[in-house]
Order: C-alpha cells, then structure tokens, then sequence
C-alpha cells in the first residue's frame, strides 16, 4: 500500500497540493504503523514482508525529501543529511541481502527518529507553522545517531 501511495503523494505535491500531498503521506505513515502492529501482535511476518517494509519506507522518505529539497521547502542540508542516511541503509541492506544475510533490525532509536521524520515532513506539507522545522532539527541529530548505530551493528554482523 505505502509503495502504491508513493506516486499519489508525490503526484499532489509537484501539483502544488501541499495539503493533498500531506494528507496521502500521512496516511501512508499510518499504514506503515498499522502494519508493523498488526504483524508483530498476530506474528504475521514474512519474507517478502521483511523486504518490502523497509524497501517502502526508504523509497517513501527518499521520494518526499527528494521534493522538499527541490521545491526548496526545506534547506538543502538537511535533506542532504538525511537522504545520506536513507541511501545509506538502503543501499548496505540490499548488499547485506545479495551476501545472503539477515537484515538489521530497526533499534528503537532508528523507529523513532523515523517516526519524528515522519511526522515533520507532514507537519511540513500540512502547512503547521507551530513547529514548521524545528522537528527537522530534532531528526537530524537523531538520524545521524541512528546510522552510526546501524554501521555499528552492520559491522559486527558481517
């Protein structure tokens, strides 16, 4: 569903439909939740699931910054910081595959600062100026930390 919602959203946001765009990015956030809820609470994992998750969540947040930064909505580097951070994972998991490895489990610190992305970039897109970017800069430090975590475990794991 998140990956299908990936081209509505953005679809809306080159329109100029802020509100448009942020509604169908938060209902994709919510999906993503709910997902990950009704998986662990009745033990409904998959293989395709545990791939196509975190392939959805990349390519979700990747396509959104992407936009941001190119409609200068946000300052350039902060998309740059956590674009870095996305291809990161994403790019290291799909290598970590193809050696036949199991991928990461996302650390609570790594949930929440995506979580906090998440609701910045549709605080962003929904035109809340109460907190506007100061979430941003609440995420960056917490996604920096996030993927140094993630090399580590990465690391020891190989």
């Amino acid at each position: 569903m998140r990956i299908l919602l990936i081209p509505v959203f953005l679809y809306f946001f080159v329109k100029g439909e802020y509100f448009m765009s942020g509604l169908f990015f938060t209902i994709s956030g919510l999906t993503d939740f709910l997902d990950g809820y009704l998986a662990r609470k009745y033990n409904m994992t998959s293989k395709i699931g545990k791939i196509l998750d975190p392939l959805a969540d990349k390519l979700t947040i990747i396509g959104i910054l992407l936009v941001l930064v190119k409609m200068n909505i946000i300052p350039r580097f902060i998309s740059v910081i956590l674009l870095s951070r996305e291809i990161f994972i994403l790019f290291s998991s799909g290598i970590a595959y193809l050696m036949g490895r199991n991928f990461i489990n996302p650390s609570l610190l790594g949930k929440t600062s995506m979580f906090l992305l998440y609701i910045a970039i549709a605080v962003k897109l929904l035109n809340i100026h109460v907190v506007d970017l100061a979430l941003f800069y609440i995420v960056i430090p917490l996604n920096i930390i996030s993927a140094v975590d993630y090399l580590i475990k990465a690391y020891k794991k190989l």
